[in-house]
């Protein structure tokens, strides 16, 4: 499966365990600033999206997943690919590959979102607008 969205990191300190190795908490940070990257990308802000109704959704995690290969060092550089791998009525699931200069993959993790509104009762999942899903499957065929 192609890449849909790239972005570069450099492993910075504050990322870092004892050993200025990068600490396994700090890729799911990664993958969150990723996937907003790539709304941004697409023309969307995460706070502030809105259905094509005009109502603010959101895109609360339901699962999340990482698998460490390779580590990753205080000033490494790397590559995040971002894949749109699943799209259901509700759903996005986003897979993560962390690559370095070599092209070794480094760590893969993957999330799952779920479109929401908001109310004051909480949170209720809905169908994802047409309007986004249009944006992502155009980017996904593009790849």
């Amino acid at each position: 499966m192609s890449c849909h969205f790239k972005q570069r990191r450099k492993a910075v300190f504050s990322e870092t365990d004892l050993a200025g190795i990068v600490h396994f908490a700090s890729f799911f940070p990664y993958m969150e600033d990723c996937e907003h990257s790539f709304y941004r990308s697409l023309g969307h802000s995460v706070t502030n999206m809105v259905d094509d109704d005009g109502i603010n959704i959101g895109w609360p995690r339901v699962n999340a997943t990482c698998e460490y290969l390779k580590p990753i060092r205080f000033e490494d550089e790397f590559e995040i690919q971002l894949i749109v791998s699943e799209i259901t009525d509700k759903t996005i699931k986003y897979d993560f590959n962390f690559i370095n200069d070599d092209k070794q993959l480094l760590a893969k993790g993957s999330v799952i979102v779920v479109c929401v509104t908001f109310s004051e009762t909480g949170m209720k999942s809905t169908t994802i607008p047409h309007s986004i899903r249009n944006r992502i499957n155009t980017v996904t065929k593009q790849s």
